[in-house]
């Protein structure tokens, strides 16, 4: 099956160059090598389809004889997990982003019309780039040895959140893709305004699909990793968000250049800035160059030099046809005066551009810093300082955005005073009952409070009217999650707590008993009962052993009300340990004291007791015990026979102590002599202790409520251009004056 899963490989790679090629040679104007093209990519998509298939059929079989199937998967994997396995690692998810980006091009092929030639071509160049790294290194290749069993997938992605984040995460990754290669089509064919009609869709797909899995990804670091929150700043995370935001950007930059014919060149580049950042953000996370700077990273697999050449590759392409055709794009002003919805829509636009900016500056740093002897990554200080003031400009714009004309002056000027008055009501109600007095806090709640009113104002009198309007309903939500993550990450209130087993602890207003530790077949449980002024729940800290890894991973515990979540993070644990006085460890010729007796062993006599079969063995300690001037010898035996072990025990200072055996240690040939008697001290006993940090966060869920909000609008928004497609293209083809010579430079074979 190896070689089986290498063929399907090697035959897409040939199919993919072959339908570039009868593509490009299309495009030249030689149209009967379009169906072969299309035929070709056809059969493209079906062999990567057959390639992913048979990989999860290894998986599914435990074939461990593959390498990448031994790394990540085992026996003991639930199906679910199983699946978890196929983007368990850098092959399989480069596969898992070939396959979706085959199949998102087949609705490309069907959908692009008079752009197919030029879309499809540069789509196949994309394809073989992928194509290329997996065959450098091939989720199929032989493990060395034979394993019976399997490594196991990482405990971290043992988890629900895991099986559904990473396939929206490609899809997101796939999408960003053709909105790219509409644009640089168009730039070749001089068609400036005609390919932002069709990748405003992908678009918003891509925008959808990468901001849902991104918010997936943060509720599965709340749960799994314990540290507190659903954002870390970490580069890993960052590689993702930075495509997000330019996505965000280019939503807005071409809604710009539809409903005002203007940002057309910089609609262009924020495109190209879009695909690129997900190329650069792979390198980063797969190239190692983040191994000491983020949990997330990936190891070198020595395709760094496919990576860097793909990334170079495509950013020289988009760069060389942006600089050609820059004097030959005649942008229109994108508004007239100050006091317009144009102007606040482009003003937006610079502000995203510059926040994606900022956080890619920030985590490039690492790579950056390599110039110097100590790479160094920003803090997450970096990301408040600079990201705080641009969440709070947005909230600006997008709470005054409603209520202007396109061209110039108010179209709602009674919704603007009721915003301005919710915003002026909140800043008040913040101060005056003492929530916060930070300037910073008290304009991000205030904003976005106007922004909801005024944006859920608009958006229910759209649907009021029959002309929904999306894009308002993630206004709404994005000022939702805001409020969410500001007060939980600015009004948290924590602490570190020390919890005996049986002991109850106040802290915070809650009232924690460390109840009991449960074994399980991976680890142990530890459970805590928590009783505050919402009730009492019980909270179970799970503590597992990594399968062949060292150290445990400990998995926090969340408890879910209506305005705040409680969150127990475990931070360390002591099992529980007993000190028992009567128990003597002696080697030959050693003594111990208890209370007046003193204790000396000198030897064992190992033989068959007295009337004994054959199959019975002893042991006899040679101990003697002195009290009061007094010498008792005696001689406690251990008899053992078959899976049986009889200790006899011996009395002595009549009868008021006793003596057995209670170990041999065959390492230096000493013993282990359980002494019992009233005169043994009672055992010190320690229990397990638990140390967990509690936390209190305030408002949390309005975030993940928020971001619902915000994606709903987004897939709303998607859907209702969908509808519109048609009649929008042969509208905006009718009002767009002719472009000049729209055939092909260098390609003008074709009629």
């Amino acid at each position: 099956m190896s070689y089986f899963g290498d063929f399907l490989i090697f035959g897409a790679t040939l199919c993919t160059l072959f339908s570039a090629i009868f593509y490009f040679l299309a495009w030249r104007g030689r149209d009967r090598f379009l169906n072969l093209g299309r035929r070709l990519y056809g059969l493209t998509t079906l062999l990567v389809t057959a390639t992913l298939a048979t990989l999860f059929y290894l998986i599914l079989t435990h074939d461990f004889s593959i390498a990448y199937v031994h790394a990540y998967s085992s026996t003991d994997l639930p199906l679910g997990y199983l699946l978890s396995t196929l983007w368990g690692g850098q092959e399989g998810t480069f596969l898992l982003w070939l396959f979706y980006t085959v199949i998102f091009g087949l609705v490309l092929r069907k959908s692009a019309g008079e752009f197919e030639r030029g879309t499809m071509f540069f789509l196949n160049l994309f394809v073989l780039s992928l194509l290329f790294i997996i065959t450098k290194k091939s989720p199929f290749a032989l493990s060395p040895i034979f394993h019976a069993e399997g490594a196991g997938l990482n405990p971290l992605l043992q988890n629900f959140w895991m099986q559904i984040h990473p396939p929206i995460m490609f899809i997101g990754f796939s999408a960003a893709t053709f909105p790219f290669v509409f644009a640089i089509t168009g730039l070749i064919e001089r068609k400036y305004q005609l390919w932002s009609e069709a990748a405003r869709r992908w678009t918003m797909f891509a925008w959808s699909s990468l901001g849902i899995s991104l918010v997936m990804g943060g509720y599965w670091a709340y749960e799994t990793l314990g540290w507190g929150g659903f954002w870390a700043w970490d580069p890993v995370e960052n590689s993702s968000l930075i495509p997000w935001l330019f996505l965000t950007t280019q939503v807005h930059s071409l809604f710009i250049k539809r409903r005002r014919r203007g940002l057309m060149r910089f609609s262009l580049v924020v495109v190209c800035l879009s695909f690129w950042s997900v190329l650069y953000g792979t390198f980063l996370t797969r190239s190692g160059v983040l191994a000491d700077f983020s949990v997330h990273s990936f190891v070198d697999l020595g395709i760094n030099a496919f990576l860097v050449t793909g990334l170079f590759f495509f950013v020289g392409l988009g760069s060389f046809w942006l600089m050609y055709r820059w004097r030959d794009i005649r942008p229109e002003p994108s508004f007239s005066v100050v006091a317009s919805r144009s102007y606040l829509v482009t003003l937006g636009v610079v502000i995203l551009f510059l926040g994606a900016m900022l956080v890619l500056l920030g985590t490039s740093a690492p790579l950056l810093t390599r110039v110097t002897e100590t790479p160094s990554n920003v803090g997450m200080s970096y990301y408040f300082a600079t990201m705080t003031p641009i969440s709070i400009a947005i909230l600006l714009l997008i709470s005054l955005f409603p209520v202007f004309r396109w061209n110039s002056g108010l179209s709602k000027p009674m919704l603007l005073i009721l915003g301005i008055a919710v915003a002026i009501a909140t800043c008040l109600f913040l101060l005056f009952a003492r929530v916060t007095t930070e300037p910073m806090y008290l304009l991000l709640f205030s904003f976005a409070a106007w922004a909801i009113t005024v944006n859920g104002y608009v958006f229910f009198l759209s649907i009021k009217e029959k002309k929904l309007t999306p894009g308002y309903l993630s206004h709404v939500g994005l000022a939702i999650a805001l409020i969410g993550a500001a007060s939980s990450a600015g009004f948290e209130s924590k602490e570190v707590v020390s919890l005996k087993e049986g002991e109850m602890v106040s802290s915070l207003g809650y009232n924690l008993t460390f109840t009991e530790v449960t074994n399980k077949a991976k680890g142990f449980d530890c459970h805590v009962t928590v009783d505050g002024g919402n009730g009492t729940f019980a909270a179970v800290l799970s503590h597992e052993f990594p399968k062949n890894a060292e150290g445990v991973m400990k998995k926090p515990h969340v408890h879910t009300y209506a305005s705040h979540d409680v969150y127990l993070a475990p931070q360390a644990f002591e099992p529980a340990e007993s000190n028992d006085k009567g128990t003597l460890f002696l080697k030959k010729g050693e003594s111990a004291t208890i209370e007046k007796y003193t204790f000396t062993f000198f030897r064992f006599d190992m033989g068959g007791t007295h009337g004994s079969t054959s199959d019975e063995m002893s042991a006899k300690a040679l101990v003697t015990v002195s009290y009061d001037g007094i010498e008792e010898s005696m001689t406690p035996s251990l008899s053992v026979l078959g899976n049986q072990v009889k200790p006899e025990a011996v009395s002595f200072d009549n009868s008021r102590g006793s003596v057995v055996i209670a170990g041999v240690r065959p390492e230096d040939g000493g013993v282990m002599l359980a002494i019992a008697g009233d005169f043994v001290p009672v055992a010190e006993a320690k229990p397990a202790t638990l140390v967990v940090e509690l936390s209190r966060k305030p408002l949390i869920q309005l975030f993940w409520i928020g971001t619902m909000v915000a994606f709903l609008g987004g897939i709303l928004s998607m859907f209702k251009r969908r509808k519109k497609l048609q009649s929008t293209t042969i509208s905006d083809v009718e009002s767009t004056p002719a472009e000049p010579n729209s055939q092909v430079i260098g390609f003008s074979e074709r009629a």
